[in-house]
């Protein structure tokens, strides 16, 4: 059902830039920002051990704005956000301590129609839009096969309920007639989705977590305008001088944003042995920063995929732990670079950066056993997750870096480096017994190792120099 809603948008679509794109009527934004939804949990019993909260999270979508009459526009709007809930255990409850953490997602897809009133400035203009529409959760849910054990999923089912949302913000006008648009929205859905629900037969707990698609958030995003043909005639008859322009504004000193991503080798401690690639997991991180000349400073939001590995001293005993986690973080970074020749083709430099653990996330309750018998002797073990979380911890990381233009108003940043320092991740208690002889002992992960990046900057000059 999901791809008739994609192939009636497309149509839509279709039918309006064939009637507009002559007449300087369409424009096409595309956005993202944070959002916290709004679920509703009821606990079976009350007050039970077991809690649910909401966490910030993120929507991406795109919004086709065709001109009406006078300020008025008609938008058709899609977008995709991702609601996570954060289950919280308490085995000593009512004790409060220690926690066990652990977070689960879902993506929903919101389309919808409405009108936006836009008050035109020279260089700006602000606006309002009343929407209408539908939201759309494709799931499955977990079958229950005996009172113990969840031992599969149901075929795929779609909820859809409708929804109303009002937005309102500011767009600021390039000398091309684009924009970049800042607002915020919130969205109230009408009915109740599927509920996502938790049973643990051991205890007869039972969590409903309800929820309607509604959610309140902020975006930033970029707007196209297709019907300024004739600014996209002077600029083709300007094109050269143009590149030569954007790749100076992109070059010289101002504000920027970035998003890279990178693979982590981690030290030989943790590695599993005879396991390819069992060394290397992966992250991202999102900032902004400002150049100075040949100074920048930068901070955002970093993610780290970590995994914990069990490793006993002189015996066979050496496992990576199958379930990722995810540890997330604010940098702190300094550059400096170096210039290469005078045609803004390459530069280089030293960088540093210091981490703010902000904790663990996706890293549930597990426990199990594993064992086997090798070379060095017979093993037998069991792991449970030990509550233990990095928050406020500071790790860091040192390297150099290089960065080349591309597409002439943005660069693609290449990073070789290092991180030292960090805290244990992923804690985890081992008990049992090798080679006849009983161990008790606690296993992590670390978030140090060799990194190689590759990042996308946007400097933000080449917005609204004229």
């Amino acid at each position: 059902m999901k791809k008739i809603y994609i192939y009636l948008s497309f149509s839509l679509l279709v039918i309006i830039s064939q009637q507009s794109y002559g007449q300087g009527k369409l424009n096409l934004e595309l956005y993202g920002g944070p959002l916290k939804s709004f679920n509703k949990a009821i606990e079976f019993p009350q007050n039970s051990d077991l809690k649910v909260s909401s966490l910030l999270d993120y929507h991406l979508g795109a919004n086709i704005l065709y001109r009406l009459k006078g300020p008025w526009q008609l938008s058709l709007q899609a977008e995709a956000l991702r609601n996570s809930r954060m289950t919280t255990w308490y085995p000593n409850f009512p004790d409060a301590n220690p926690q066990i953490k652990g977070r689960s997602s879902e993506l929903l897809g919101n389309y919808s129609i409405g009108a936006r009133y836009n008050w035109e400035k020279e260089k700006y203009a602000l606006f309002a839009q009343p929407s209408v529409g539908f939201t759309v959760n494709n799931y499955s849910e977990m079958i229950l096969n005996d009172s113990n054990y969840f031992v599969g999923y149901s075929p795929k089912q779609t909820a859809i309920v409708g929804n109303v949302r009002l937005e309102g913000g500011i767009k600021l006008y390039t000398p091309r007639k684009n924009y970049v648009v800042f607002g915020a929205r919130f969205q109230q859905g009408i009915g109740q989705l599927n509920t996502n629900g938790f049973y643990n037969p051991s205890t007869n707990l039972r969590i409903e977590d309800k929820r309607r698609g509604s959610y309140a958030g902020l975006f930033m995003g970029y707007g196209i305008n297709f019907g300024n043909k004739s600014s996209r005639e002077q600029f083709r008859s300007n094109r050269p001088e143009r590149k030569d322009e954007k790749r100076d504004l992109a070059w010289k000193s101002g504000p920027y944003v970035m998003a890279s991503g990178f693979l982590r080798f981690r030290p030989r401690s943790e590695r599993e042995p005879n396991l390819e690639f069992s060394h290397i997991s992966g992250g991202s991180t999102f900032t902004a920063g400002y150049r100075f000349n040949a100074f920048s400073v930068e901070t955002g939001y970093a993610r780290f995929n970590a995994q914990t590995n069990i490793a006993v001293a002189g015996t066979n005993v050496n496992s990576n732990l199958t379930n990722y986690f995810l540890v997330t973080a604010i940098p702190l970074t300094f550059k400096y670079d170096f210039q290469v020749g005078d045609k803004n083709r390459l530069r280089f430099g030293p960088t540093f950066s210091a981490f703010y653990a902000l904790g663990t996330n996706g890293e549930r309750l597990r426990e199990g056993s594993f064992g086997g018998t090798g070379p060095d002797g017979e093993f037998n073990l069991d792991f449970r997750t030990n509550p233990t979380d990095p928050k406020g911890a500071i790790f860091f990381n040192a390297g150099i870096f290089a960065e080349v233009p591309i597409f002439n108003s943005s660069l693609l940043n290449f990073k070789v480096s290092q991180n030292f320092g960090s805290p244990k991740v992923g804690l985890m208690d081992v008990t049992g017994e090798v080679n006849g002889q009983p161990v008790n002992f606690e296993s992590s992960g670390t978030l140090n190792g060799f990194m190689l990046e590759l990042g996308y900057k946007l400097p933000l000059n080449i917005w609204f120099k004229k």
